[in-house]
C-alpha cells in the first residue's frame, strides 16, 4: 500500500516538506467527499459549478488521511491540509502514481473529433485484435479489455477512474490501449499525464456550444490533445477538415494526414458502394491497397483512413489492415440493421448532431428503393443552436419525418420540439411530432412499407431515456425489435 509521502514525492518531486510528510498508508484517493473512507487521500477539485473545497470538513468527518487543496485562507485543525497550484493537476498526478503510472506499460492512442471516434476505436480494436490477444478501450458504448466489459458513464471518465481502468488493463496483458477523448475531458485536463502514442483526429463540425460558447473554444479544446504529443508521437489528422489542417504547422509530433484530397498520405480514391458494403482503394505513396469493408457512407471511409493509419503508426502493416478489415463485425448503435422479417430496412444510429445525421442520411439515399423515414430529437440542456439546423437537413433528404423526444433533461420536451419544427421549411409538410418516444418509433415502423427505409437516429448504443433528473430504461433497438415481431 503506498504512503502519504511516497505518494508526494513521486507526483510532487520539488513540493516543499514533502520528504517529511508521515508515511501513513493511503487506502484510496477520491475527489468525491461523499466516498471518502477512512485513510483515504481527498482531492477537493475546484470545479466550474463546484468547489470541492466547501466539502473539506465532511471529508476529515469522514475519515481522510490528508487533504489536496487549492489554497483555502483558512486552516483545517482536525485533518492535514496539502496545497497545490491548481486542484484539477493534482488529480492526474496524484491518480497516476496512486496507480503506479499504468500506462507507461502501454501504447495508448487517443481518439478526439465531433463525429466517428467510436467507430474509429472499434475499427482499430478489430485491427489490433488480429496482433495482440488483449486491447484495452475507454469509450462511449462502454469500456473493455480482456474479456471484461462494463457500461460508459461518460465518453472519458475522470482522472481517477481513467488511471483505475488503465491499471485493471495493465494487469490484464494489454499492450495497448484505444481512448475516446471528449473536449470536456481535455479542458478539464481529465487524461493529463498520458503519454499518447498517438492521436486521431476526426473532423469537428457544431457541438456542445452549450458548453464551449464558440467553435475557436471547442477547437482549442480538441487541440490540446495534439499539442501535447511528443516529437515521437504520432498525429493523424484529417487532411480535409479545415479544422484539423490548422494543427500542422504547430505541431511537435509527426503528422499523417487521411482523406480523399490529392495531399493526404492515406487518400481514399475508387470509392464505391455495393450493397451494405463499401469497395475503395487507399493510396499510400506509390502503392495501392484496396479496402472492402461492411459499413456504408464517406464519413466511414474517414474512420478507416484513421484507424488504419493508427495502425501503421504503432509498426503494423497497411497491406494486413486493409485484408483484416472485410470481417468487421460493425459497433453498436451505429447504423446497426435489426431484421426481424420485414421487408423494409430498420437502422438505429446515434447521430445527434447536424453534420452527423448529414453523413447518415447522405449515406442512405444511395440505391434506395423506397422511402426514407426519419425520427429523431434533440436532446435538452444542450446546444440549442443545432435544433432547427437538424430539421432543415432531415427535410432535404427525408421523405418523412417522426420528430420525437431525446433525452429532454428538465426542458419541456415541447419546447424542444418547437424550435426543432422551426427549422423545417415552410413547403415541408412530411413531419409530425409524437413527443413520447416509443410511440414515435411504433409509428414510424407501422407505416413502412416495402422498400422503405426507417432511421432511428440520435441515441444508438444508450439504454436509457433521461427526463428531468432521472434515467429511465430505454433502448431504441429494443422498443423497435419489439414492434417488428410484433407486426
Amino acid at each position: 500500500m503506498i504512503t502519504l509521502r511516497r505518494l508526494f514525492l513521486a507526483a510532487y518531486p520539488d513540493y516543499p516538506g514533502a520528504s517529511t510528510l508521515p508515511d501513513i498508508p493511503l487506502a484510496g484517493v477520491e475527489c468525491d467527499s461523499r466516498k471518502i473512507e477512512k485513510g483515504y487521500l481527498f482531492i477537493a477539485v475546484r470545479g466550474k459549478n463546484l468547489d470541492g473545497g466547501t466539502f473539506i470538513e465532511e471529508a476529515a468527518c469522514r475519515g481522510a488521511a490528508a487533504i489536496v487543496a487549492e489554497p483555502q485562507g483558512r486552516d483545517f485543525p482536525s485533518v492535514r491540509l496539502l496545497e497545490v497550484p491548481d486542484s484539477r493537476e493534482a488529480v492526474t498526478r496524484l491518480a497516476s502514481a496512486f496507480y503506479d503510472y499504468p500506462t507507461q506499460g502501454m501504447k495508448v492512442v487517443g481518439i478526439t473529433g465531433t463525429n466517428g471516434k467510436t467507430t474509429t476505436a472499434y475499427l482499430l480494436e478489430h485491427l489490433l485484435l488480429k496482433k495482440q490477444p488483449a486491447v484495452g478501450v475507454i469509450g462511449t458504448v462502454n469500456h473493455r479489455y480482456a474479456g471484461v466489459e462494463f457500461p460508459a458513464l461518460e465518453t472519458t471518465p475522470g482522472p481517477l477512474k481513467l488511471q483505475e481502468i488503465f491499471s485493471k488493463m495493465r494487469s490484464g496483458g494489454c499492450a495497448y490501449a484505444l481512448m475516446e477523448v471528449s473536449s470536456h475531458a481535455l479542458d478539464q485536463n481529465r487524461v493529463g499525464g498520458i503519454d499518447f502514442a498517438a492521436a486521431i483526429f476526426t473532423n469537428l463540425t457544431q457541438d456542445h456550444l452549450d458548453y464551449h460558447g464558440t467553435m475557436e473554444h471547442y477547437f482549442g479544446c480538441k487541440a490540446k490533445l495534439f499539442l501535447g504529443l511528443s516529437p515521437e508521437s504520432y498525429a493523424i489528422l484529417n487532411g480535409d477538415d479545415t479544422w484539423a489542417a490548422k494543427l500542422i504547422p504547430i505541431l511537435r509530433a509527426k503528422v499523417r494526414t487521411i482523406g480523399f484530397g490529392e495531399g493526404s498520405e492515406f487518400r481514399a480514391v475508387n470509392k464505391q458502394r455495393r450493397n451494405d458494403r463499401t469497395c475503395f482503394d487507399l493510396a499510400f505513396g506509390e502503392r495501392i491497397f484496396q479496402v472492402d469493408l461492411p459499413l456504408i457512407g464517406t464519413h466511414n471511409v474517414y474512420n478507416v483512413l484513421g484507424a488504419i493509419a493508427a495502425f501503421h503508426a504503432l509498426g503494423f502493416s497497411i497491406e494486413e489492415a486493409a485484408a483484416s478489415l472485410h470481417d468487421f463485425p460493425g459497433v453498436p448503435g451505429r447504423l446497426e440493421s435489426l431484421r426481424e422479417g420485414q421487408d423494409f430496412a430498420v437502422l438505429v444510429d446515434f447521430a445527434h448532431t447536424p453534420a452527423g445525421l448529414e453523413n447518415v442520411l447522405r449515406s442512405l439515399e444511395t440505391d434506395r428503393k423506397g422511402r426514407l423515414i426519419l425520427v429523431f430529437g434533440c436532446g435538452g440542456e444542450r446546444d440549442r443552436s443545432k435544433r432547427s439546423q437538424m430539421a432543415s437537413i432531415a427535410a432535404q433528404h427525408a421523405d418523412m419525418v417522426y420528430v420525437t423526444s431525446d433525452n429532454p433533461r428538465s426542458e419541456d420536451p415541447k419546447a424542444i420540439a418547437r424550435e426543432i419544427c422551426a427549422g423545417f421549411p415552410k413547403d415541408f409538410k412530411n413531419f409530425t411530432v409524437v413527443l413520447d418516444r416509443r410511440k414515435a418509433i411504433r409509428q414510424a415502423l407501422l407505416d413502412a412499407r416495402s422498400g422503405d427505409i426507417v432511421l432511428l437516429a440520435g441515441k444508438g448504443h444508450e439504454r436509457s431515456q433521461i427526463i428531468g433528473n432521472e434515467k429511465f430504461p430505454f433502448n431504441d433497438r429494443e422498443e423497435a425489435e419489439r414492434v417488428l415481431r410484433g407486426r
